[in-house]
C-alpha cells in the first residue's frame, strides 16, 4: 500500500492543476479560436485597433485600471467595455489577458503594502517564510485559487507580502487562477448574450 505522507504533493498538484484549468480554456474557448488569439495576425489588428479607436483605447485603458483596484473598493464594474470591445472585432482572450496583467500589478501593490506594514512595525528587514510556511506548502492552490476569492484573495495576498512568501513563486500560479477565472465569466457572458438575441 502507497504511504501518501511520502508522496511529493507538488508533483502531483502542479500538473493536475495545470490540466484542469487548460481544459476549461479549452472547453470554453474552442481550441481554434483560442490558437487564433496568439497569432501575429490577430496581435496586428488589435494594436492596429488600439492606435486608430478611440473607443478601443478608452475600453483598454478602462479595464487594465480598473484591475489595479482592490477589490474591497470596487464599485462598478467593466463588463460594458468587456462587451463593447468583443463587438468591436477584439478578441476576448486578449480582453483576458490584458484584464490579467492589469489585476497581477494591482496584487504586486498589495503583496507590497504587506510588506511595508511588517518593516514598519517591526522596524527591520525579514527573511523570507520558510518552506514550511502555510502560502508556501500550499501555495498552488491558494494563489490558483486568489482570483476567486475576491477581496479575501487580496487579503491572502497582502499576508504573503508580510509574510515575505516570494512574489515570483505566486506569479504563475495567481496569473493563470485570473485567466482561468476571466474566460469562465467572459465566455459564459457572451454565450447568455448570444441565448438571449436567438430568442429575439
Amino acid at each position: 500500500m502507497v504511504d501518501v505522507r511520502n508522496i511529493n504533493h507538488a508533483e502531483i498538484t502542479i500538473p493536475a492543476l495545470f490540466i484542469v484549468g487548460f481544459v476549461i480554456l479549452i472547453s470554453l474557448v474552442g481550441v481554434n479560436e483560442f490558437t487564433q488569439a496568439f497569432t501575429v495576425v490577430e496581435f496586428s489588428k488589435t494594436v492596429d485597433m488600439f492606435i486608430e479607436n478611440s473607443f478601443v483605447k478608452l475600453g483598454f485603458v478602462s479595464i487594465f485600471l480598473y484591475e489595479l483596484i482592490p477589490s474591497a473598493f470596487r464599485l462598478l464594474g467593466t463588463t460594458g467595455f468587456f462587451i463593447g470591445l468583443v463587438e468591436e472585432g477584439i478578441h476576448p482572450m486578449a480582453l483576458i489577458i490584458l484584464a490579467s496583467l492589469g489585476r497581477l500589478l494591482g496584487w504586486y501593490v498589495l503583496y507590497l503594502v504587506g510588506k511595508l506594514v511588517y518593516r514598519v512595525f517591526k522596524g527591520k528587514e525579514r527573511d523570507l517564510a520558510g518552506a514550511d510556511h502555510f502560502l508556501h506548502k500550499y501555495r498552488l492552490i491558494v494563489f490558483f485559487l486568489v482570483p476567486f476569492l475576491g477581496a479575501l484573495g487580496d487579503l491572502v495576498v497582502v499576508i504573503a507580502g508580510h509574510q515575505r512568501v516570494g512574489f515570483i513563486r505566486m506569479l504563475p500560479f495567481l496569473l493563470f487562477g485570473n485567466i482561468v477565472r476571466y474566460t469562465i465569466w467572459l465566455y459564459i457572458t457572451l454565450g447568455q448574450m448570444n441565448l438571449s438575441d436567438s430568442f429575439n
